[in-house]
């Protein structure tokens, strides 16, 4: 006993002096060396920021008011160019279609997709790994399949004795399959986000609907539909100001046909740049494009408050689910009407899986079919089942010939998007955890003006960026590089990134933080010994969503770098196939086997990050 309350005497006489300490160094010296170090974890992140994205934005609008040739200032002559040209409202409208039509159809297969994924069923793993397979395909790949399946010639419409022309070079029907082709790519997108709006509302409330007699419409209407309002609009804000710009759709299946049919502001800005060499044009329109988005977007903000102003004064006083009361159920019939639900949740699911994978089978049913085509009757099963496609192609010099100095593999393109993809999310994830990090800790008013600028940053289009980006790589000599490609690159996931991880890390408890400081730990072991552990599923989720959209992305791809043998695999690929030469030599079948190994590589990459992306949906939100 003398031992232990000596030893007791020693840790309480010790432990007043040690706090006293920390807390002489806590307010002081301490405090002012967080907030120092804080500013340097901003720092790199800041610098990306302003070189990358808030200058070109800054030279955008500048350039907007030069001459695209000479770069002489020319006021507002661009502008009054826009207003005056006829064909300038063709432009807005088609954006609107594509902004709207991109919207609403996604949003519906999404919410269905969504309903039938949200609670346990048989196979649910590999039916929502299914689902979301168009979501991790490149864009040249999952177009390049449509293009094949809605072929004239060697498609569905020979396979049903259809001769009809392209779809793509009809006006009528132009924009109802690029609408479609786009619900297609991108209801995943709405499948995620309102899969984590669903988790969070409390199962309770449904179980109490049941037993008071709602039926799947009530319960739907009072219930799903208020909890999931707020990740709609969030969802379908930031949708449309994508769609509205949006490039790799029209670019890839029309550029902008037929006779400009389908050309937007995104994509005649494109035009203006790089066809027409007219830069000053190009950023006009990328700035009118902005500016319309804006005001659309406002509009429809003011409306929806207006119309729920008048929805809370014209209420109707009803009881709280506005469903009349019932006698309630035995417990048997909810059971039942449980089973029933399931069963009819699994079937929407496998049912929205085919919808995912459907240009896929064709696909692979075009792949293992060794006729050449041509005039030969086409058919949806192959009529001679063989590998010789996938031989030829495997085999072939385009693969692997790396003594082709003028035109490299394919193969090597594949490794470039490997370290492309691998390097941006390595310093994006790096970068966001510590700039996160400082922005959920440091007070005054520099963490609310950085918070807001990548807010800001957020919703300005891609395409916005591509014109002075392609300027300033060229004053630092990285125009054309795999080092300026990632710095590009990088650029557009940090805000998305950074506000994810600062929401995470304003969530969690500072006490454990406090008491590693008392103990002496600085800011950076803080961080990286307490705090990163906490974040793992954090990590997960942005590393699973920045390697996929890295791995797939296009514009900067294509824009950015111009040697064939610098280029990653998404516009190497579709600048092989769309060769006259490609498409003269290569039949449909072998064409099919170019289109699926980038598939199998998604695949393999959707497998490996679905967990991630899992835990960001399904783990993002708390129930009750």
């Amino acid at each position: 006993m003398a031992a232990d309350s000596s030893g007791l005497t020693r840790s309480v006489a010790g432990s007043p002096l040690r706090l006293s300490a920390a807390r002489r160094r806590t307010p002081g010296r301490l405090g002012r060396r967080a907030s120092v170090v804080y500013g340097i974890f901003l720092l790199p992140l800041l610098a990306m920021l302003v070189v990358f994205v808030a200058i070109p934005i800054v030279l955008s609008v500048m350039s907007s008011f030069q001459a695209g040739t000479s770069g002489k200032w020319i006021g507002g002559a661009n502008y009054v160019r826009f207003f005056s040209d006829p064909a300038s409202v063709q432009l807005v409208v088609n954006s609107f279609i594509r902004g709207i039509g991109g919207v609403i159809p996604s949003y519906l297969l999404g919410l269905g997709a969504a309903l039938a994924l949200n609670k346990a069923l048989k196979g649910r793993t590999a039916l929502r790994l299914l689902i979301l397979l168009p979501f991790v395909i490149s864009a040249p790949v999952g177009l390049g399949m449509w293009k094949l399946l809605l072929d004239p010639q060697s498609g569905i419409p020979a396979a049903l004795g259809l001769h009809t022309q392209s779809v793509f070079t009809d006006p009528g029907a132009v924009w109802w399959v690029l609408l479609a082709i786009n619900a297609w790519a991108s209801f995943q997108f709405y499948t995620m986000l309102l899969l984590a709006g669903l988790s969070a509302i409390p199962e309770e409330r449904f179980e109490a609907a049941r037993v008071d007699g709602a039926g799947v419409w009530q319960r739907f209407r009072h219930i799903t539909l208020p909890g999931i309002a707020a990740i709609t609009l969030a969802a379908c804000g930031l949708h449309f100001i994508n769609s509205f710009n949006e490039f790799n759709l029209i670019y890839i299946l029309t550029a902008g046909g037929p006779l400009g049919a389908t050309q937007t502001l995104a994509t005649g800005a494109y035009k203006s740049a790089f066809s027409d060499y007219d830069s000053g044009y190009a950023t006009t329109l990328t700035t009118i494009s902005i500016v319309v988005m804006v005001i659309a977007i406002a509009l429809l903000a003011g409306v929806g408050m207006l119309v729920a102003r008048v929805w809370r004064r014209v209420k109707p006083s009803m009881p709280e689910w506005h469903l009349p009361r019932r006698a309630r159920r035995p417990r048997t019939d909810v059971r039942r009407g449980k089973g029933a639900g399931t069963a009819v949740r699994t079937v929407a699911a496998i049912v929205f899986a085919l919808i995912s994978i459907s240009p896929i089978l064709f696909t692979l049913s075009r792949s293992f079919d060794s006729t050449p085509g041509g005039a030969e009757a086409v058919s949806l099963l192959p009529r001679t089942w063989s590998l010789a496609n996938y031989t030829s192609v495997l085999g072939s010099p385009a693969l692997w010939d790396t003594n082709n100095i003028a035109i490299p593999p394919l193969a090597y393109n594949f490794w470039n998007s490997v370290v492309v993809t691998f390097s941006v999310t390595v310093i994006v994830i790096v970068l966001s955890l510590f700039g996160g990090y400082a922005l959920s800790r440091m007070t005054g008013w520099v963490p609310k003006a950085v918070v807001g600028a990548l807010v800001l940053f957020q919703l300005v289009p891609v395409i916005v960026l591509v014109f002075p980006l392609y300027d300033i790589l060229s004053w630092l000599h990285l125009l054309g590089s795999q080092p300026g490609q990632i710095l590009a690159t990088t650029a557009i996931f940090l805000s998305m990134a950074t506000l994810f991880f600062r929401v995470f890390f304003d969530g969690t408890p500072r006490e454990i933080e406090e008491s590693a400081a008392i103990d002496g730990a600085g800011p950076v072991r803080i961080l990286l010994q307490i705090v990163r552990p906490l974040a793992r599923p954090v990590i997960g989720a942005m590393t699973a969503y920045t390697l996929i959209n890295t791995w797939n992305e296009y514009l900067f791809a294509t824009t950015l770098v111009s040697q064939s043998n610098i280029r990653t695999f998404p516009p190497a690929l579709q600048q092989y196939m769309s060769s006259y030469n490609f498409t003269a030599t290569t039949t449909p079948g072998q064409q099919a086997v170019y289109l699926l190994i980038p598939v199998a590589a998604a695949v393999i990459l959707l497998a490996l990050t679905q967990r991630q992306l899992a835990a960001a949906y399904e783990g993002g939100a708390v129930k009750g």
